[in-house]
Parts: structure tokens; sequence; C-alpha cells
């Protein structure tokens, strides 16, 4: 040990070795030739000939040995070196390469682990994390600032859980926390509570403080339940239901969530073969002047007609056709059709198309606008374009396609207006052509005072912008009388028209001057 401290090289530790073998080796050789001869024979600068030739063969040892010893080093640098490259190797492939957890491929072997230990008592808790605006910051602050963001998120997660919970990233924002052993439910949500808390915390990145927060979808990892899919695919499903509660929050979970997914899944599989076998079909809700009564649009509405379970509303099935993927298609499809039903209708009616998120994102979605109003004959102003806030809040990409569309001169309009918490905001971004008030604020306009003021600040806003307001929900004779001493320009829902077929919309259209009876 004190020799490796001394001479930490390999090539200098044996070129000593040959030293000290060199020079013990003529001495070895006198000592030899007195016991087998008597005596010493004198040669060369009286040195026997055996010993003169070990001290002639000395320093080809120590060079022998140095060259031996350098070798050896050689290899064992490159050993070294190959050890420390599968190190990193081995670490890459279990840990994320941005921000140091560990990855999927990690929590496949931890998990596997634990079904593999078949203890009756362990019940982990796994706790899917999908961050709610992170889209947002990468969007507007750009991909340096999202991943800043990532790694702040991860570091913070693990300065909270502190051995609680491993934490894993999957990809993308979304995280994972295993609770080992068999955590209570109780003990799950404070950590849920913790994990939103300290993530709704701002972060200073270098391009300044954001906001972030997440939703938790949560699922025990129970012995027998299946592989690690199965119990993501469960938190997953809690994780969704999660993000579609108000304020969102977590989740578990459980039978009812359970049966849900699986009638969801069923239908996503329906989805696919219903879009090819034409199962969809179209409805026309007209939209008229308050006060005339005289149809100037229809709201288009997807439905479905289920071989089996009839006809479907779109709250049922748009869920799962999200999960599947299948918007972009179902929304692509819907636009055409009414194009090509509202061509035959006399001008100036317009048709009212909503339009998903999926689509707006869709870089190619203004040219098959244009396309699709070519091929059909419709104007461009007949057509008005509906989009939700949180389709394209924050997001500059849309914002440019609801701005080119725009500039083919189609309409655009904000559906669900007074329903999200930044409306001024909304208008300000887009210069929309229309705006479509929450249906549910028509609902409570009977309950209680304050909504019905709210309806009037939002007729007013309309006028303020000079952007026309279209009422929608419109169910009772009462609320009609209100919303026209509140002056409101043009009202949709099922006292004036419930949705028709499309011959059905025709026939009203044929009407003089297509007013509908009060």
């Amino acid at each position: 040990m004190m020799l490796k401290t001394l001479l930490p090289g390999i090539e200098r530790r044996s070129a000593l070795a040959g030293a000290v073998f060199g020079a013990f080796l003529p001495s070895a050789c006198l000592a030899a030739d007195h016991l087998l001869y008597g005596h010493v024979s004198a040669g060369l600068l009286g040195f026997s000939f055996t010993a003169a030739t070990a001290l002639s063969l000395m320093p080809l040892f120590g060079i022998g040995l140095y060259r031996l010893g350098r070798s050896r080093a050689r290899l064992v640098l490159e050993l070294r070196r190959r050890r420390k490259r599968e190190e990193r190797l081995a670490y890459g492939l279990r840990h994320d390469r941005l921000t140091g957890l560990a990855n999927r491929f990690c929590l496949e072997n931890d998990m596997r682990d634990v079904l593999a230990a078949d203890a009756p008592e362990s019940r982990p808790a796994l706790l899917l994390l999908d961050l709610d605006r992170f889209k947002v910051v990468n969007d507007t602050l750009g991909h340096d600032a999202g991943d800043q963001l990532l790694t702040a998120i991860a570091g913070r997660l693990g300065q909270t859980l502190d051995g609680a919970g491993k934490v894993y990233r999957l990809g993308g924002d979304e995280f994972v926390v295993m609770m080992p052993g068999a955590p209570s439910q109780g003990k799950v949500e404070d950590t849920c509570r913790t994990i939103r808390a300290v993530l709704a915390e701002p972060f200073d990145l270098r391009q300044g403080r954001v906001a972030s927060g997440c939703s938790i979808g949560v699922a025990f990892v129970e012995a027998g339940g299946g592989a690690m899919a199965e119990f993501l695919k469960r938190a997953d499903i809690a994780l969704y239901a999660a993000k579609r509660a108000p304020g969102g929050g977590f989740r578990f979970f459980d039978a009812a969530l359970a049966a849900e997914g699986a009638a969801q899944a069923a239908l996503a599989q329906d989805l696919a073969r219903a879009l090819d076998a034409q199962e969809f079909f179209l409805e026309y809700q007209p939209i008229v002047g308050a006060e005339s009564r005289a149809i100037r649009a229809f709201e288009a509405l997807l439905r479905w007609r289920h071989p089996e379970r009839g006809h479907i509303l779109p709250q049922t099935f748009l869920p799962a056709a999200e999960k599947a993927g299948l918007l972009r298609p179902l929304g692509n499809w819907m636009l055409r059709e009414a194009c090509r039903v509202a061509a035959g209708w006399p001008a100036p009616t317009g048709i009212a198309v909503d339009v998903s998120g999926d689509q707006m994102r869709d870089r190619a979605f203004v040219d098959q606008v244009a396309a699709c109003l070519r091929e059909t004959g419709l104007a461009p102003g007949r057509l008005t374009v509906e989009v939700r806030e949180a389709a394209f809040r924050a997001e500059p990409a849309v914002r440019e396609t609801l701005c080119a569309l725009r500039a083919l001169g189609v309409r655009v309009a904000l559906e669900g207006f007074g329903a999200g918490p930044s409306a001024i905001e909304s208008l300000r971004a887009v210069p929309f052509d229309q705006l479509k008030t929450d249906r549910a604020l028509v609902r409570s306009m009977g309950e209680n005072g304050r909504d019905v003021d709210l309806m009037d600040i939002l007729l007013r806003l309309g006028r303020a912008f000079q952007v026309a307001v279209t009422v929608e929900g419109v169910e009772m004779e009462s609320q009609l009388e209100v919303l026209r001493g509140q002056g409101a320009c043009e009202v949709q829902g099922d006292l004036i028209c419930p949705p028709v077929g499309a011959a059905e919309a025709a026939v009203l259209l044929a009407r003089p001057e297509s007013r509908l009876s009060a």
C-alpha cells in the first residue's frame, strides 16, 4: 500500500521491481557457482562468467519489466475508462438527462421489484402529476424556460418529499411519485396537498417569475393487479378526472372511475370505426335576432348515431375522442359537412362551427378551411369559427391561426364568454367578431340578481368593444324578456328552437323572412 502511494504508476513500480531483481541476480549467480564448484571462476573485471552475464542482463530485466508494467498500465486505464463509460450508460438508462430524476425504465424496474416481492402488507401509492401551465411557459418564454421550470420542479419535489416517496419523470411535464410501503389514504391526501401547495409557489427563472401548479391522479399498487402499465393507466384515469374538476386538484382511482374508464375505452374503440362507417351527423340550432326572431345563422352540433346505443350527445363521447386523439379528424369532418350544407342556404345565413384546440394548433388548419370554402362555394363571411378561451390563451400559434382565419374573411367567435377568469384580456388578445355567453349564466339568471347584473355587464362590454354578443342557452320566456330589456342582440336556445336536421333547417329558412314564430 505504501509502495502504491510513493509510486502510483504501474510502470514505475515495474521498473523498480526490475532493478531490484537485476541487482539480486548476480549475487545469486555467485552463490550458485560457489555451491556447485566450490570456487568462483574469475572472469571479466574479476566477476565470474555467470555473474558477469547476469550483470550484463540486469538493464534488460529493468527495461523489460518497465515495458510490461507500461502495457499493464494501459490495460488498467482502458478498463477503468470502460467501467466509467458503462456506469454513465447505466446511469443514463435509469435517469432523466434533464432533471437527473429516475426515469420510466427505472420506474418499471422498481414496480417489477414491488410486484415480485409478493408482500401482502405492501400497497404503495402511485401519484401521477401533470403540470397545469407548463405549455404556456414553453410557448411564451421558450423551451429553455420550460427546461428550467422542469429542473426547478424536480428539485422542489425532491426536497419536499425527502424520502417519503421516490420521484420519477416520465417525459414532457409528467412526473410520478411512488410512496413505498402501505401508506393510508389520509397520508396520501396530505402528500398530494403538500405537493400542490409547493408547486403553486412561483418559480424564479432567468426569463422571469412564473407560476405553475399541478393536478394529481392516484392509484394504489396491489399484488395481482396487473403490470405497471395497468397502474399507470388507472392513475391517468384519475388524473384526467382531477383535471376536469373545477380548479383541478387530485383524485383517487376507484370503482366509479374504473367503470367510467372502461366505458370511455369502449367508446374510443367505437369512435374510429364510427368515423369510417359515417355514423356521425350534424344538427343545426338557429341563432336569431332577439327582437325580430329572424334567423341569422345556425350552429352546427355534432351527433353520433350508434348502432347499439342510439343517439349519443357530444358531452358523452368527446372526452373519449380527445384521449384517443380523434378530435382533429372529427372536427375536420364536421367543418366540411357544415360548410357543404350551409352553401345551399340563402345568403347571408351563416353557419357557426365549434373548433377544438387540437385543430387550432394544426398549422395546416387555415389551408384546410380555405380549401373547404373553395370546394363548397361558401362565402368566407358566412362561416364563423367558435373557439373557447382555454384553446388560445397564451398560445401564440393559436392566436396566429385565428388572425389568419380573419384575414381569409372568416368570422371568429369566443365561446363561453363570461365563464373564464380573464374575459377582457381575451378581447384584447384577439380581435373577435362575435362573443357567445356561457349557457350557465342564463340558467342561473332566475336564481339570483347578481347573474342578471353580470349578463348586463357582459352585454355592455361587447358594445364597448363593438363586438356582437350572442346569448346562448335561452330556455324560458322570462329569460328572453330580461335579455331584451338589457339590449341583447342575438339569442339561441331551446325556447327559440331546439336543434334540427339539415332538411328541417332548410324548411325554417323557407319561411317568410326566415322568421321563427314567438
